[in-house]
Parts: C-alpha cells; structure tokens; sequence
C-alpha cells in the first residue's frame, strides 16, 4: 500500500454524499475567519476564533474576558463591516473559552515536578513506618524517581 497524503482522503471524504454538508460548513467559515481576521484589530483577532454560524448567527470565542469586552464594544461596525464584505450575518454572539495551549501558564506544565528535602524526608519517615503493602512500594518508587533519592542516612564519624 502506498502512502498518502491527508489531502487525498480528505478529498476522498469531500466527494461522499453523507460528509458534503459539513464540508461546505467548514469551507463557510473557514471563508468568515479569514473575512473576520481582516475587518477585527489584529492584536484582538490573535485571541480569538470563530466557534459557528448558523442561521445568520455568528459565535466568536475569545480567549478571555478582556478581549470579550473589546470585541462587544466594536459589535454594531462589526456586524456592518461582515454584511458589506458579504457575509449573511444577521447577529453576533461573543463567549469566552479560553485558549489553554497558549495559556501563559503553560510553561510551568512542562517542568517535572520536584520533591523538596523536607517532602523526601517525610516520605521516606513514612515509607520506613509503613508495612510491605502496595503504598510503601508506590512511595519507594516514587523516591527512587526523585532528583534526591532517600535521604541518606548520616554517615559514620570517623575517629
């Protein structure tokens, strides 16, 4: 079998009667974006996407409240500035749903996670309290995967 590109499948789905309507749905508001990323500011249209159209209703999703609020203020030209560039919208609804991927915090989501001394201490003080049971071997496992390990014991003085 040979491969493929998705282009070619997806054409494949395009022609099938069953998949035509959503098809033509998507090339619709595929066409909306690119008309909405052209009448809205530029630094308001990176936060936001279009999230449907049905019957002359437009939903616009923003990535937060602020922005939101930006976009109502701008509602009235901006449902002119859709109809003059031939779009059928007849309204406009704005709703936040928040963009994760590019969530500020997102970075923090990458680190591993890091046990301090304090927490190796304890758990190795339970560890060591605790009968042979799955939880001993789940929390010895979970300090060998540690960047500190157990806490060593202290060492002999020398003399």
């Amino acid at each position: 079998m040979t491969a493929r590109k998705i282009n070619f499948y997806l054409e494949a789905l395009r022609l099938a009667p069953e998949h035509q309507r959503l098809f033509s749905y998507m090339e619709e508001l595929v066409a909306m974006q690119q008309v909405f990323t052209r009448i809205v500011p530029p630094q308001l249209a990176q936060h936001c996407a279009l999230g449907a159209f049905s019957e002359g209703n437009l939903t616009i999703c923003a990535n937060n409240g602020a922005i939101a609020a930006k976009l109502r203020q701008t509602l009235p030209s901006l449902l002119l500035k859709f109809q003059a560039m031939g779009s059928e919208v007849t309204a406009i609804r704005i709703t936040v749903q928040a963009n994760y991927r590019n969530f500020p915090g997102s970075e923090l989501s990458k680190k591993k996670p890091r046990i301090g001394k304090v927490g190796v201490e304890s758990l190795n003080g339970l560890a060591a309290e605790l009968p042979r049971s799955p939880l001993k071997t789940a929390i010895e496992s979970l300090l060998k995967k540690t960047e500190n390990g157990s806490i060593p014991k202290e060492p002999p003085r020398s003399r």
